[in-house]
Formats: structure tokens, sequence, C-alpha cells
């Protein structure tokens, strides 16, 4: 695997990541996503740092690429928080204090929550391996029942051993701990084809975004040649797909603040806007990456989560899935 064509999609302003999920251990659905994706030609499939989700990631991969072994063989990229996200989050269930009343289940996009009917009896479950914290059924539990657990990803296992498993590709979630971040990005183990930060969500400001933009500048040409290539992601409304916001044009947010970073690189940084690559996450959808180019912001690729694996959930068939992730990924060519 080389870096080559992700780098050309780049530069080519159409390059696509699928966001799998931070926190989603469900490593069957890993898979299907990551076969999906592969056979749609995504660029790069981004998972929870977890050995599992990479061993998946990589079945996946490897099953279409022996159905079709012209396809290019997408990044398998791992997310890390630095400090407190809502992407590295699941939701826990008291179960002493649930009633049953079942009123989570619709509110789930990821289905982890279900009830089967027993003999007129009502068995009430929790999945929380497909759970990716996007927050609907807090407000529908009426016993306080569901709390969130955070947790640090690059605590959680070596980021060694993921990338010996088949990791080639790492972002970094800075939040507001630029100080914990610079420090761990210097002793950040592993050697990836491809580094992305993303510095920001709909509650950073202008002022917190060209702060989290000089820190990472510094910390990555500290560490890298001056030619070194990179990717900010700017993320608009973390988990949106998850939701049903009632926003119209809810990429707008990330795009704005993707308009804001390009102008503040090439006034500030002029020797390194032709390589480090701008991204937009957060509410976007097949269309986002065209949206921007007509409002003539330039930026280099879209990342969609929630809001392609809830269509893919719609898929009645293989074939159907294949056909809606092909369909999303067919719009950045």
């Amino acid at each position: 695997m080389t870096l080559i064509d992700h780098l050309s999609s780049l530069q080519e302003k159409n390059f696509h990541k699928l966001i799998v999920g931070a926190a989603l251990k469900d490593f069957k659905s890993i898979e299907e996503y990551a076969y999906y994706f592969t056979l749609a030609q995504a660029d790069v499939i981004d998972i929870s740092a977890f050995p599992h989700s990479v061993i998946s990631a990589k079945k996946g991969i490897a099953i279409a690429l022996r159905e079709n072994n012209s396809l290019k063989e997408p990044l398998i990229m791992i997310s890390v928080n630095i400090g407190e996200d809502p992407h590295f989050r699941r939701v826990e269930v008291d179960f002493d204090s649930c009633t049953k009343c079942l009123e989570c289940i619709p509110s789930c996009p990821s289905e982890a929550f279900s009830s089967v009917n027993v003999s007129n009896d009502s068995h009430f479950s929790y999945n929380i391996d497909l759970c990716f914290g996007c927050s609907n059924c807090i407000p529908t539990c009426k016993d306080n029942a569901l709390s969130f657990n955070s947790w640090n990803a690059y605590e959680t296992e070596s980021l060694i051993e993921l990338t010996q498993l088949g990791a080639s590709a790492i972002e970094l979630h800075l939040n507001n701990d630029l100080g914990k971040f610079s420090e761990f990005y210097k002793k950040i183990p592993g050697d990836y084809l491809l580094e992305s930060f993303c510095i920001g969500s709909n509650t950073a400001s202008a002022s917190e975004l060209k702060t989290g933009c000089d820190s990472v500048i510094e910390a990555v040409y500290k560490k890298h040649p001056r030619d070194f290539q990179f990717i900010i992601q700017v993320d608009g409304i973390p988990l949106s797909g998850a939701r049903d916001i009632n926003i119209e044009n809810k990429d707008q947010f990330s795009i704005n603040k993707a308009k804001l970073i390009i102008e503040y690189i090439a006034q500030n940084y002029p020797e390194y806007k032709d390589q480090i690559y701008i991204q937009i996450a957060g509410g976007t959808n097949e269309n986002s990456l065209e949206n921007a180019h007509k409002q003539n912001i330039p930026i280099n690729g879209v990342a969609i989560g929630s809001y392609a694996r809830k269509k893919l959930l719609k898929a009645s068939t293989k074939v159907e899935a294949i056909k809606l992730a092909k369909d999303l990924v067919k719009k950045f060519t």
C-alpha cells in the first residue's frame, strides 16, 4: 500500500473518508462498512482505536479486494482523542433503575437497544458495542437509567500494536487541551502514511480554530520535514447524521469554518498552503464537496459518518448496500 493515490485524491480535491465511528466496537458492522466502502473506492476507513476494529476492517477490505483486485486499497485510520470528545463516549444502562419502558429503542440510529417478546414477556437488551455516542436516547429515559462513559482512546490499547495489525493512518482530536496534544504528539508511537488533526466543532470560535491550527502546524513541523503533508479536519456538527437536527444545509457550518482556516493558512503560513489539506466533517453528505466548491472554497475532501451508516442500515440486500455506498462516493469523482 502506498500513499500516492490518496495524496492524489487530496490534491485533486475529491478525497473521501468514511467515518465508521470512534466509539463503535461492533466488529461485524466494521467489517461490513469496510467491505462496502472499499468497493465504493473511499480513500480512508476511519475506525475506533481497538485491535479487533483494525482486524475487522482489514478483513472487510480483503474480501472486497478478492472480489476485485483492481481496486485501490483504502487506508485504515484510527481515531484518538486528546481530552473530552463526544466521539469517544458510549451510553451505559443502569439496569437497576431501568423500568424497561422501551422509549429509548426508536431513538437509536444504530439499533443498540432492542426488545423481544417471548411468551408475552418482554426481554429488553442493550448492545453497547453498537453505540457511538450520539445522545439521542438520553432525553427519552424518564428513569435516569442512561449515562455516558467516556475514555481516552490512546490509553485503551497500544498504538504500536494497531499499526502492526494494519492501521496506516491516524486522526487526533485536539479539543481544547493543546498543551496535552503537543506533548502526546511528540511521543506518539507508530509510523503513519497519513496524519489528520480534527480541530473544531460547532461551538469553536474563530479564535479557537486559529489557535488549534497554530498548535497543529507548530507540532507537525517540529517533528516532520518541512514538506510533510497532512490533513486538518474541521468538524461542523459532530455526530449530526445520527440526530434529526432541523437545520437546512447542516454542512454549511463545516464549510464556513473550513473557509476561515484556508484563508488563515494562506495569510499566515503561505509556505505550507499547498501541503496542508482541509477536510470537512459533521453534517456532511454526498453533496458537501460540490457545495463547498460552488462557493469557491477549495476544500480537499469530505468525511461522512453516521449519515452514511444510516443510509446503509436501510439496505435490505447486500447488492443494495453496495449500490448505496457507491452512490455516496461517486459524487466525489
